[in-house]
C-alpha cells in the first residue's frame, strides 16, 4: 500500500488486526458497507485472490463516511515531562496542546504527570510511573454520544467523568478489571502482579472482573485480582487530620497526623504551588509524620492520604503553609555579602 499524506482532521486512521478485511471495516465503522470500494481506492490497495490484508497495515478512512467520528483528547497540563508513542510506533516528547488519538500511548516516569481532556470535557490524569493507551475515543456526531475506552497497563490514573448521555460509554480497562461509569470521579491503579484497585470519590461505578462484577458507590473501593471472584467493596479511609509546624530559621517543615486503624502506610506529596505542578517531594512513609528540611521562602501545599492494608488509597487531606524570610537569616545574608565585597 502506498503511503498517503492526510490531514488528521479529515481522515481517520485504522490499523488492521488479524481477521480484518476492507468489507468488515466498512460494515463496522461506516454508514454503508458500499464504502469498501472507495476505501480500497483511496488507500491504493491491491487485493489478491484471497482478499487478505496483512495485520499491522494502516489505512485511512474519510471522516464523513464514519458512523462515529474520531474525537481526540487534548493535553492540558504536563508535570516533569512524559513520552508519547503514536499508534504507528513513533516516539515523541509530549507537549501541552498535543492531540491524542485512538491507539496513542502515554508513558510517565517518576514525578511526571499528564492531564488530558476529552471532547465531552471529561478529564484523565495519568500519574507517575504509569502507562496508558487510548483504546477508543470517538463520538456520534448526530446524538453527541461518546465512546471512550482507556487501557491502564501499569500505574495509576485519576478521572473526572462528565455525566454521560444514554448509550454513551466510558471505560477504564486494566489487566484484571473493567470499570464502567456514567459520570463520576474515581481513581484506578494496577501493578505488575495484575492486581487492580478502584476508589470511588463521587458517584458510582461498575467494576467487572474475570468472573463477576460489582457496583461500587461513593466513598468505597474494591480490590480486583485476576481470575478471582470480586470481594465486597470496602469503605475508604478518611482524610488524615494534618498538623504542620514550620521552623523558619532552619527552613524545615514537620507534618504529623494520627495513626489510622488499618493503614499500612501514608502517601504524601509536597508542592511549591496549590495546583501541584511544582512537586518537590513525593513518597510514602509508615510513620505518622514527615520532616522536610532546606525549604526555600515561599508558599507550599501538602497532600496526605492513608493506604489501607488492602492497598486501597483513602481520601486525600490537603494543607497549606508558608516559609517566611527569617530576620536572623536576612541579617546573616547581608553580612555575608558585605564580607564578600570587602
Amino acid at each position: 500500500m502506498a503511503e498517503k499524506a492526510v490531514d488528521e482532521t479529515e481522515y481517520w486512521e485504522y490499523t488492521f488486526r488479524p481477521g480484518d478485511s476492507i468489507w468488515k471495516i466498512a460494515e463496522t465503522y461506516t454508514t454503508t458497507v458500499q464504502y469498501w470500494t472507495e476505501i480500497t481506492r483511496i488507500n491504493n490497495i491491491l487485493l489478491g485472490p484471497d482478499r487478505e490484508i496483512q495485520p499491522g497495515t494502516r489505512i485511512v478512512v474519510p471522516v464523513y463516511m464514519l458512523k462515529k467520528q474520531p474525537a481526540p483528547a487534548t493535553v492540558i497540563s504536563i508535570i516533569g515531562g512524559a513520552e508519547l508513542i503514536k499508534s504507528d510506533g513513533k516516539k515523541r516528547d509530549l507537549s501541552v496542546g498535543n492531540k491524542l488519538y485512538t491507539g496513542d500511548k502515554v508513558i510517565t516516569k517518576n514525578k511526571q504527570r499528564v492531564l488530558m481532556q476529552f471532547a465531552d470535557e471529561s478529564r484523565l490524569q495519568v500519574l507517575s510511573n504509569s502507562e496508558v493507551v487510548l483504546d477508543q475515543i470517538s463520538y456520534y456526531k448526530d446524538s453527541g454520544m461518546t465512546d471512550t475506552s482507556i487501557r491502564l497497563n501499569l500505574g495509576s490514573v485519576n478521572t473526572s467523568v462528565k455525566k454521560q448521555p444514554i448509550k454513551s460509554r466510558y471505560r477504564v480497562i486494566t489487566p484484571s478489571s473493567v470499570t464502567a461509569v456514567r459520570g463520576t470521579a474515581f481513581r484506578i491503579s494496577t501493578d505488575a502482579t495484575e492486581l487492580s484497585t478502584t476508589e470511588v470519590l463521587e458517584g458510582s461505578v461498575n467494576v467487572a472482573g474475570d468472573l463477576d462484577d460489582k457496583n461500587v458507590n461513593e466513598n468505597y473501593g474494591i480490590v480486583v485480582e485476576k481470575d478471582k471472584a470480586l470481594p465486597e467493596p470496602v469503605k475508604l479511609l478518611p482524610p488524615p487530620d494534618i498538623d504542620i509546624d514550620v521552623d523558619d530559621s532552619q527552613r524545615e517543615m514537620s507534618a504529623s497526623w494520627r495513626r489510622m486503624e488499618g493503614a499500612a502506610y501514608y502517601r504524601y506529596i509536597l508542592s511549591k504551588d496549590d495546583k501541584f505542578k511544582d512537586v518537590i517531594a513525593e513518597s510514602t512513609t509508615q510513620d505518622n509524620g514527615v520532616d522536610i528540611a532546606y525549604l526555600g521562602v515561599g508558599n507550599y501545599s501538602l497532600q496526605v492520604s492513608a493506604v489501607h492494608n488492602n492497598k486501597l488509597q483513602g481520601h486525600i487531606a490537603e494543607s497549606k503553609f508558608e516559609i517566611e524570610q527569617h530576620e536572623h537569616f536576612a541579617w546573616g545574608l547581608w553580612i555575608g555579602i558585605l564580607l564578600f565585597l570587602l
